[in-house]
């Protein structure tokens, strides 16, 4: 017999059925426990029975089995477990293995279950406790406890009949990578609710579509009581918002198909404009030598790599203060900022960049700048876990090497000098570089991001365009043919000089680049 007829029979003999309950059972909501689960029975065995002229004799047959279970649940310990149920001896061996299947589906039902309808069935059906006592245990009114276990029980008996699916994200998390610009204290807390992958994987579901806590627990395979916390968290810092039931997430996901089209359309509209940048770079190339900095007798190329971070980092900041690119948002008290994330990991790829600053500390009064472009290989990055001693070395051998110096060596006034009254025009350049970047970006990620979060899209673009950048103007600088990647046999770092922070400079360490 099929369900849709056992489950017609059901609906049109429900009072009989819950007259036949209330009449085994004292208590009128433990009859419309019975009540349900006999019907439950009856659908969940109804393609057992093959012939349906015996559906009546059949249907009371399992009624009569559902008593059963009901006195051995009543009379079962509160600490006993399903497992020790199912394991009595005397129990029908094919009536315990559809005892096993019952209770495992009704674990998985309470596993989808919402907090308050969780606390209050648990409480009642396995703990015992009446609705006042767990009016008074969880705060609710009493009424509210009745609500809740009625519409549990409706909730249940739909969901036992159901067929479910945990979704891919159960066995395969989705990279997730969080990142914050931000101004102000430091909140532990907040910077590391992504150490973990389900609150990454929580805003990755719920990132075009909303979804409901019972949705999310299926998709990523974990209970909901498990996933409240990280939710609350999630809305603690506005990451993710609930509406009507259902959660989305509040966040711009820079993803791999984003990248795809933003950095061909980048790489159509930008290679020729930074190669001519570049090109009038090299043009002023002597007249940067004549500021007579260590190591300005080096190659025009090498020159060139040296200064292009920070030539990018210029032309940036000009951009940044002229439109008056803030951080948007309050992210926590005490901090301004703007986050992003991104959802797949590449670090291998010419558009990538493992590292890069302005400012990095070698020791006192010496920092360098530098990038770790993705389009030069790893022997030519300026800091890496094996390049570390070598940095230091070579930073020793700057210091001192005059003209022929490995490295560029300036002091904060020659660099001042350099990017203030040569390459004003180039770094005026760069800036509306950064600005049309800016503007394609945002176009293409309101193309991709939903709507939910379309509203933050130009703020997050303005504040993170530099950072997220950075691999891809290398490799459009390389590709422009103003820059040359090293030769094989070059395994000096390109992309880095390194400055005095002191003003006071030392004569004797000026470097002669004279014919």
């Amino acid at each position: 017999m099929d369900r849709e007829t056992a489950a017609a029979f059901a609906a049109e003999h429900m009072k009989t059925i819950f007259a036949y309950a209330l009449h085994r059972v004292s208590d009128r909501e433990d009859a419309e426990d019975l009540a349900g689960d006999i019907v439950v029975a009856v659908l969940e065995n109804a393609d057992q029975l093959k012939n349906e002229r015996a559906f009546y004799g059949w249907f009371w047959a399992v009624a009569a089995n559902t008593v059963k279970k009901y006195y051995r649940k009543k009379k079962k310990r509160p600490t006993e477990s399903a497992e020790e149920e199912t394991a009595d001896e005397d129990a029908d061996p094919a009536e315990a293995l559809i005892l096993r299947e019952e209770t495992s589906l009704l674990r998985r039902e309470l596993a989808l279950l919402a907090k308050g309808y969780r606390e209050c069935t648990v409480a009642y059906y396995f703990d015992g406790l009446s609705c006042s006592d767990i009016a008074r245990k969880y705060g609710y009114s009493v009424e509210m406890v009745k609500y809740y276990l009625y519409k549990t029980r409706r909730i249940l008996k739909e969901g036992l009949t159901m067929t479910r699916e945990y979704g891919e994200r159960s066995y395969n998390p989705a990279e997730f990578y969080f990142g914050t610009i931000f101004q102000g204290a430091y909140n532990a807390e907040y910077r590391n609710l992504f150490s973990r992958k389900l609150p990454g994987n929580i805003l990755y579901c719920a990132y075009y579509t909303p979804m409901t806590l019972q949705e999310l627990s299926l998709e990523l395979g974990v209970a909901a009581v498990y996933l409240e916390d990280e939710i609350e968290l999630l809305k603690k810092y506005d990451l993710l918002t609930e509406s009507g039931g259902k959660y989305q997430t509040k966040l711009c996901i820079f993803t791999r198909d984003f990248d795809t089209e933003f950095y061909h359309a980048a790489e159509t509209k930008f290679t020729g404009r930074l190669g001519g940048i570049l090109a009038s770079v090299k043009e002023k190339l002597p007249l940067i030598r004549e500021v007579g900095f260590a190591g300005c007798g080096m190659s025009d190329n090498r020159l060139l790599w040296a200064f292009w971070f920070k030539l990018m980092q210029e032309g940036h900041n000009l951009w940044e203060n002229r439109y008056e690119v803030t951080y948007p948002a309050d992210l926590y008290a005490g901090a301004k900022g703007v986050n992003y994330a991104v959802d797949y990991d590449d670090p291998d790829s010419v558009y990538a960049s493992g590292a890069f600053a302005g400012y990095y500390g070698l020791r006192e009064n010496l920092a360098a700048c530098f990038a770790n472009f993705g389009v030069l290989e790893s022997k030519n990055h300026a800091d890496s876990p094996d390049n570390w001693a070598r940095l230091q070395a070579l930073a020793d051998k700057s210091i001192t090497g005059g003209g022929n110096a490995p490295l560029v060596y300036l002091y904060d006034g020659e660099m001042g000098r350099i990017f203030r009254d040569i390459l004003a025009e180039e770094a005026e350049n760069m800036a509306e570089v950064y600005r049309d970047l800016a503007v394609l970006a945002g176009e293409i990620m309101k193309n991709h991001a939903p709507a939910a979060v379309s509203g933050a899209v130009d703020a997050v673009i303005r504040s993170v365009i530099f950072h997220r950048t950075v691999g891809l103007m290398g490799k459009m600088a390389a590709d422009s043919g103003g820059l040359h990647l090293p030769d094989a046999e070059d395994n000096l770092p390109a992309a880095i000089f390194l400055y005095n922070t002191d003003e006071e400079r030392s004569a004797g360490l000026k470097g002669d680049c004279s014919d």
